[in-house]
């Protein structure tokens, strides 16, 4: 399943913002976990959450999150 999550997020980032990356972790590298999760919220509809996901996912222990963008 963590894999085919994977594929989508950088398919979905690659098809958005015009990319070719063939590995998530090298889009991660380049522009940051967090704007490609923006992306994607954005791409499924989510416009304008991102932040405040982040900062719930933070506080209840989900996600160790500190990344500025």
């Amino acid at each position: 399943m963590e894999d085919n999550t994977r594929r989508k997020v950088l398919e979905t980032f690659n098809e958005v913002k015009n990319t070719h990356f063939t590995d998530l972790k090298d889009a991660i590298e380049e522009y940051g976990a967090a704007y490609i999760f923006d992306v994607w919220l954005r791409y499924i509809g989510i416009v304008g959450y991102t932040r405040d996901i982040l900062a719930v996912l933070s506080v209840v222990g989900l996600l160790d999150y500190e990344e500025e963008w």
